[in-house]
């Protein structure tokens, strides 16, 4: 999928880039007209889902439409009450066309495979700020630097007039990672971990599990990664490994434990167990990210951005790295990665102390490098709106 996905790119890069920059000339757009996707419009979720269902609740004035590349998820839209099309349909394109905010977490696909929102104000929520693993121009240094940017400047997939950030931290990685200037990205918090705030019956969460009959909820949630050194899916493994320990069951069993393991949407195998202290769902088994990291009670994970969002829980933090050095040796993490993985796991046993001992150490120092203090405690959702507004001063 990600291979056609890059193809597809290549190939259609000439005529994208020539609608987009027409588009950004020509096109007449009404600045109350917004339009939202994410996940090159294969989904309904993220940032841009949770942005989407407040703007439409809290402000009328707004029109909200969703786009989409499936008839099924803009079916699942309207069915909750709101405004949605596929983006090839004649709604869909009338509406791309006369959008003045595009709302996405991904990129410029998000709005369809040739997107017409040129000429729009482009709003990046991204789908996941913060994290240690290099990105775009993160990986470009020198000649290579200056060609990418010059290529960019011709069309770029992720280009944006508006970035999300939780910390200055993060304001300074996007302008690093995207080529784009401080004062257009804008410090907010992210829309989807609003749902922190609002009181859910997590038993309602796992269906077919019977959470309450568990002391602790351990969330397992590691980044999809198959080595190129031993071409193995390295997770995979992992589980495995665990799986087969008898000390870590052992555990399991008499601290009355669930170790819930949630898969990267990119992860191809399934795996189950008998024993009801080990689960593993996969992407299409959980009804969000956000709402299984409200489950949890601890979460244990590795090189993904997700312990961002879970770290604003105020909950430990466990970071079970036993291929670092495998995965160094192919892949760059940025300096966060060393400020704030200083106690990691490696082994089982190690992984067991760590879970055991509850300590908070690494949840502190993620919040203080990913989460500025003047949102601490606020909406997210409502900090972006007001941004988008002032920004391109929308009286809403």
């Amino acid at each position: 999928m990600l291979n056609k996905a890059l193809e597809w790119r290549k190939i259609s890069l000439p005529l994208v880039a020539l609608i987009f920059r027409v588009l950004k000339v020509l096109s007449i757009r009404n600045r109350k007209l917004w339009v939202f996707g994410c996940w090159k419009g294969m989904k309904y979720d993220d940032n841009s889902k949770f942005l989407f269902e407040y703007v439409n609740h809290h402000y009328p004035k707004i029109r909200c439409v969703w786009l989409t590349r499936e008839n099924s998820v803009a079916q699942k839209v309207r069915e909750l009450g709101y405004e949605a099309y596929v983006s090839t349909s004649l709604k869909g394109v009338a509406v791309a066309l006369r959008c003045g905010v595009a709302i996405m977490t991904n990129g410029l696909e998000d709005f369809g495979l040739v997107p017409l929102v040129g000429g729009a104000k482009i709003v990046s929520l991204w789908h996941g700020v913060g994290g240690f693993k290099k990105i775009y121009n993160e990986n470009y240094h020198g000649a290579k630097l200056k060609l990418k940017k010059a290529l960019d400047r011709i069309y770029n997939w992720v280009y944006r007039d508006l970035s999300l950030a939780t910390s200055e931290y993060t304001a300074e990685r996007s302008m690093e990672q995207f080529g784009v200037k401080r004062d257009s990205v804008v410090i907010t918090g992210q829309p989807r971990n609003d749902l922190f705030h609002e009181k859910i019956d997590r038993s309602s969460l796992v269906s077919g599990v019977n959470l309450s009959e568990f002391r602790k909820i351990v969330l397992y949630m590691p980044t999809y990664r198959v080595s190129p050194n031993t071409h193995r899916d390295v997770v995979k493994d992992i589980l495995q490994e665990l799986s087969s320990c008898s000390a870590f069951w052992d555990f399991l069993k008499r601290e009355n434990i669930l170790f819930l393991t949630k898969l990267h949407p990119m992860t191809q195998f399934q795996m189950e167990f008998e024993d009801k202290h080990f689960l593993v769902l996969g992407d299409k088994n959980v009804r969000s990210v956000q709402h299984m990291l409200m489950v949890a009670d601890c979460l244990v994970t590795d090189y993904s951005s997700c312990c961002v969002d879970y770290a604003l829980l105020k909950r430990p933090v466990v970071f079970y790295v036993p291929d670092e050095a495998d995965y160094l040796s192919y892949s760059s993490l940025n300096d966060a990665y060393g400020r704030i993985v200083t106690d990691k796991a490696v082994t089982v046993e190690d992984l067991i102390e760590k879970i055991a001992s509850g300590k908070m150490e690494c949840t502190d120092r993620i919040n203080d490098l990913f989460e500025d203090k003047s949102i601490s405690g606020t909406c997210y959702s409502e900090n972006m709106y007001r941004a988008i507004c002032r920004e391109y001063n929308i009286d809403a």
